[in-house]
């Protein structure tokens, strides 16, 4: 199974402080880049991350992240330049804060990494990190983050799984209230987990006649919705008892 990390807030989290001689190259920028993930220098990346607005606990987070994107244990087997995907993330909310970018991003930087220390199995394992260019220089994109003012209950670990022949076809369409904030959300992604209060809604729909999909919902990582399983074209759907039927 190929896994995909960071998470959102581990994507956005990293912080910086300025190069003498900033990246002004797509080259020059990765070049920093895996040097700095070859030889686990967490410093480093912090001096390639574009920091305006970022407050010193961003930067304490950023710092935590930045030791994320060093630790693993394999062989580097690409470092490349990606488009942004179409449903790509740039703010998040959790625990109160509403966490933005310090700059628009323009694309992510894919890690690959092959096999382990050992070289005795392959890896599956890449990291994304979203960068910006901003007057003319290259830098990582960092945190910046705001207080809500929520005083209610803690976001909890949410999430939904949609399983079974077909799943990544299906379009899924996700409401949850994450500290006090409506969202909603669609996603390419067949499972997802994230933090909020709760799932308000999720609705799956299938063009394929071939399908045959069940819908998860868990909160806090125990199921607490399991659809009927549908076959060929239709709709599956949740709906959180409180809450008006989705549109």
């Amino acid at each position: 199974m190929k896994h995909i990390l960071p998470t959102f807030i581990s994507i956005l989290a990293i912080s910086s402080t300025a190069l003498a001689e900033p990246p002004k190259t797509e080259k020059e920028f990765l070049a920093r880049f895996r040097q700095a993930v070859s030889h686990g220098d967490a410093r480093a990346i912090d001096e390639l991350t574009y920091q305006e607005g970022m407050s010193e606990q961003d930067k304490a987070m950023s710092a935590r992240a930045n030791q994320s994107l060093v630790r693993y244990a394999y062989e580097i087997r690409d470092v490349a330049l990606k488009d942004l995907t179409k449903d790509f993330p740039t703010s998040a909310i959790q625990y109160g804060k509403k966490v933005e970018m310090t700059g628009p991003p323009v694309g992510v930087v894919e890690v690959k990494y092959g096999a382990g220390a050992s070289g005795a199995s392959e890896s599956s394992v890449s990291t994304m990190s979203p960068y910006t260019v901003i007057d003319g220089i290259y830098y990582l994109v960092g945190p910046k983050s705001s207080d809500l003012g929520w005083t209610g209950p803690r976001d909890n670990n949410i999430g939904f799984m949609v399983t079974g022949q077909d799943a990544e076809k299906a379009q899924i369409l996700v409401e949850w209230n994450a500290s006090g904030v409506d969202l909603i959300r669609e996603f390419t992604e067949p499972s997802s987990t994230f933090w909020g209060q709760y799932i308000r809604a999720v609705k799956v729909t299938t063009e394929s006649a071939e399908s045959d999909l069940k819908l998860v919902v868990l909160e806090n990582g125990a199921t607490i919705f399991t659809s009927d399983p549908l076959q060929g074209k239709g709709t599956l759907v949740y709906q959180r008892k409180t809450e008006q039927p989705v549109e």
